[in-house]
C-alpha cells in the first residue's frame, strides 16, 4: 500500500514525537498524548489518552468515551509504541503506528469518531 510519506518518514516522525515528549527535543507540546498525560483538543471538547504504547481513546469533556482502539496488532513485536497527537487547528487526533502506517481519527459528520488511514498532513510531517 503507499503512502504520501515513506516508511522512514513514519519513523522519522515518531523519533520526534518521542523526543518531545521525552523533553530532549526543545519545548513539549501538549497536544501529544502519553501514558498518564492525556491531551486536550484544540476546541478543549475532547481528550486524548494514550492509555499504553499500544491503546487510544478519546473522550468528551465529561469523561464519556466517544472512540478506543488497540494496535496491538502493530506494537507486539515492537519496542516502541504509537505516537498520538492532535492537530493544532482542529479536532483531530493522528496515530502514527511505527513501521505501518498512519490513522486520521475524528467524529464523521454524524458525530461518530472513527479512524481512517490517511497520508499525514503537513503539519505532523514537519514534526520530524
Amino acid at each position: 500500500m503507499t503512502h504520501g510519506i515513506s516508511r522512514g518518514g513514519v519513523l522519522a516522525v515518531l523519533v520526534a514525537l518521542l523526543l518531545a515528549l521525552t523533553g530532549c527535543g526543545g519545548e513539549p507540546e501538549d497536544r501529544f498524548a502519553r501514558p498518564g498525560a492525556p491531551a486536550t483538543s484544540p476546541s478543549g471538547e475532547f481528550v486524548a489518552h494514550a492509555e499504553s504504547g499500544s491503546e487510544v481513546r478519546v473522550t468528551d469533556r465529561d469523561g464519556r468515551e466517544v472512540f478506543r482502539r488497540s494496535y496491538e496488532y502493530a506494537t507486539s513485536s515492537r519496542a516502541d509504541g504509537i505516537g498520538v497527537v492532535w492537530l493544532s487547528t482542529k479536532d483531530q487526533l493522528w496515530v502514527l503506528v511505527p513501521g505501518d502506517t498512519s490513522e486520521r481519527v475524528e467524529a464523521g459528520p454524524d458525530g461518530v469518531w472513527t479512524a481512517v488511514e490517511a497520508d499525514l498532513p503537513g503539519e505532523i510531517t514537519r514534526l520530524g
